[in-house]
């Protein structure tokens, strides 16, 4: 059989007397774009953060392309590369035009030489519609620009696999568009991706497989049409149906996450 390309095993996270993550199991294949939903508080940022230590677990495996993670600086400096992350609020250096955001990782990280990672930092703002706003700086952008910078730093980086925690979470209605576009560009490209979101026409329409997380624990998971057609418990129905119901503009402000 073949390994996924990343695999959680009984993961466990506590906040002070706060269990956030109570056993969380699950796994991912290449080229697979699973996508995390489930209510505002349930750890579904957490998850997605233990994946590459951003916060440490209190107990579990996680294993990339077949290799445990552990908390050493060596390990977690090579699997950080391979495993992209795309926040919420962007992250951007308010100093650095689009092209410097993009380049810094190859340059400062991988050790690339400025010309040829400022050259792969066109690229990928090409790649995500952006390479006439490379002299821009992020105060000159739109909020789903800067969102868009963000990911082509990300893919900059050239990861195994993208995270992306509420991608557009911190956008207008108006702007979540563009970003999901780029997002089902790469998912058609074949880029392994975790989403968590809160958008359930991009979960319906680009993900192989759906997580449904509550109360810290994997409650149902499965295709698209069994999630949102035929779930196994009425909860999982419940949850899709109302979230569904609220449509694009109350979806895409769906609350703060732990």
């Amino acid at each position: 059989m073949v390994e996924p390309i990343l695999r959680i095993e009984n993961l466990y996270k506590n906040f002070g007397d706060v269990e956030v993550l109570k056993g969380v199991s699950l796994t991912v294949e290449e080229g697979e774009v699973v996508v995390i939903i489930g209510p505002s508080g349930t750890g579904k940022s957490t998850l997605l953060r233990c994946i590459n230590y951003l916060t440490v677990p209190d107990s579990g495996d996680i294993y990339f392309e077949g290799r445990k993670i552990e908390y050493k600086q060596d390990n977690l400096s090579i699997v950080r590369q391979k495993i992209g992350m795309v926040f919420q609020e962007f992250n951007l250096f308010n100093h650095l035009t689009a092209l410097q955001n993009v380049a810094i990782g190859p340059s400062k990280v991988k050790k690339i030489n400025k010309t040829k990672a400022l050259e792969l930092a066109e690229k990928e703002l090409l790649r995500v519609g952006l390479q006439d706003k490379a002299d821009h700086y992020p105060a000159e952008l739109s909020g789903g620009q800067k969102q868009r910078v963000a990911i082509a730093r990300a893919l900059a980086m050239d990861p195994k696999i993208l995270l992306f925690d509420e991608p557009t979470s911190a956008l207008d209605p108006e702007l979540t568009g563009e970003v999901l576009m780029v997002m089902k560009d790469l998912a058609l490209d074949g880029m392994t991706m975790m989403v968590v979101s809160h958008e359930m026409g991009f979960a319906r329409e680009v993900s192989d497989k759906i997580i449904f997380l509550e109360g810290g624990v994997v409650s149902e998971m499965g295709s698209p049409e069994k999630i949102f057609n035929n779930p196994d418990k009425e909860r999982t129905l419940e949850f899709v149906s109302k979230i569904t119901r609220l449509g694009p503009i109350d979806s895409s402000r769906g609350g703060s996450d732990i």
